[in-house]
């Protein structure tokens, strides 16, 4: 196998671990935890949510684990947009690099959700409810409430994506811009405890969690299909690699 073809299999094996990242999340989060539906409201007692930790501790615990496990590929599948990216030129490369750091700090995010919540778990029943609930809260501001990566992430996708023709469909330029946006009203949750801001509401909540998942399948099916197209054109390859390779054998 050449090492393009090398490089073309694995971008396309990254490309969808996002998938499989969104289904161990949720399997982790819905029926083991049972935290997204529905999700837990602001306006819980202490005790309340101390009462349901202990309650499904096992699921709970279980569930942080599978959630762990998820966030490990969120980074490869991140990786695989940044080196789609990567085929542009001096800017796209900077633009890349936007995405490599965005992927890092949004990975640190993703996994610290079912840290935080495993916290809660591990002296559920034998500690002040209080301080359950703090660690619960603490989950779940990392759920909706650290969004910025993730819009810096997409609105550099959407730029590379329009300065170059051909790079990938323009609508999912577009798609990113507002994903960089719909992502934003998350961080109202902490001025509000019910409605529409709250953790559990339509605005802070349910769409932008739908719109996430929604995002990775389709940002997976995008560098999917780019690591399938040709080259492009002469002299250009889509592995920066063999590029590097060949202009220090041409010095």
């Amino acid at each position: 196998m050449s090492d393009d073809a090398l490089y073309r299999a694995v971008l396309k094996v990254c490309a969808w671990t996002g998938p499989t990242m969104t289904a161990l999340f949720l399997a982790g989060a819905v029926p083991l935890a049972k935290f997204f539906v529905p999700p837990y409201s602001a306006e819980h007692s202490p005790a309340g949510v101390a009462h349901m930790y202990v309650d499904n501790l096992t699921g709970i615990r279980v569930g942080c684990v599978v959630m762990c496990f998820s966030a490990a590929l969120f980074l490869p599948f991140g990786l695989s947009i940044a080196a789609v990216v990567r085929r542009t030129d001096s800017a796209g490369v900077l633009l890349s690099w936007i995405q490599v750091a965005s992927v890092a700090v949004a990975t640190i995010v993703i996994l610290f959700i079912p840290i935080f919540w495993g916290i809660g778990t591990y002296r559920a029943g034998s500690v002040s409810p209080e301080i359950t609930q703090t660690w619960n809260d603490a989950g779940w501001f990392g759920v909706l409430f650290a969004v910025p990566p993730f819009s810096l992430w997409c609105a550099a996708i959407a730029v590379a994506i329009m300065r170059r023709d051909g790079l990938l469909p323009r609508w999912v330029g577009y798609l990113n811009l507002w994903m960089a946006i719909l992502f934003m009203p998350a961080m109202m949750m902490i001025f509000f405890k019910h409605g529409p801001f709250a953790q559990n509401g339509v605005l802070t909540f349910w769409m932008p969690v739908a719109v996430f998942f929604g995002w990775i399948i389709t940002m997976s099916w995008a560098a999917a299909r780019q690591a399938r197209l040709p080259s492009g054109p002469p002299g250009e390859t889509l592995n920066p690699g063999r590029e590097a390779a060949s202009a220090t054998s041409a010095m």
